[in-house]
């Protein structure tokens, strides 16, 4: 037996009756039918695979952004106390040292081009005893002219020189960090009340 019968000949000789197409039908056409079947099969599949990817992908991104508003309030919670106890014991303090700083700063830069007894300083009458110890340290500086008006409040001050007017007020800056740090510790509120 040779290896011939083994296989199937699919070439046409000229002697080979031809097959009507009401029988058995191309092989071909059986092979590709079924190839874009299960192409089609396949890419079900994988769009279904990828629906379902996303789907968990979008629940578990929810899951973690929720997880993170918890973890940050109570974070928040237990940090709030010593955060609102610092700021009431140091913010208050802080007006002396705040006036006295940006005073320094201000006196500074009109000191490069203006004598000191070009130079008047206006502050609150409750600033008075710190701002003249402060101004009598130096003998240049004591010469500038410190005058009190009952019309500003504890850190508040105007430093002029010719026309330069500058205006410090120490309690809105503090007042101002004080209004960041509770819209910080407020945020995570939000953030929840916003996701819910």
């Amino acid at each position: 037996m040779n290896a011939a019968s083994f296989f199937e000949d699919f070439s046409e000789s000229p002697h080979a009756p031809k097959q009507s197409s009401g029988g058995q039908g191309d092989p071909l056409e059986g092979y590709e039918t079924g190839y874009q079947a299960g192409w089609d099969d396949a890419v079900k599949v994988h769009l279904d695979g990828q629906t379902h990817l996303t789907s968990t992908l979008s629940q578990n991104l929810e899951q973690v952004e929720f997880t993170l508003i918890e973890a940050q309030t109570q974070l928040l919670a237990t940090i709030k106390p010593v955060i609102e106890e610092i700021t009431a014991t140091l913010l208050p303090g802080l007006v002396n040292e705040g006036l006295r700083a940006l005073v320094v700063t201000e006196i500074d830069t009109l000191l490069k081009s203006n004598l000191p007894k070009d130079i008047s300083l206006i502050i609150s009458p409750t600033d008075e005893l710190p701002v003249a110890a402060f101004l009598n340290s130096s003998h240049a500086l004591s010469e500038i002219s410190l005058v009190t008006r009952d019309t500003l409040s504890e850190g508040q001050a105007y430093i002029s020189c010719a026309a330069i007017k500058r205006k410090i007020d120490v309690g809105q800056a503090l007042s101002e960090i004080q209004k960041t740090i509770e819209s910080f510790l407020k945020q995570p509120e939000l953030e929840k009340a916003d996701a819910g």
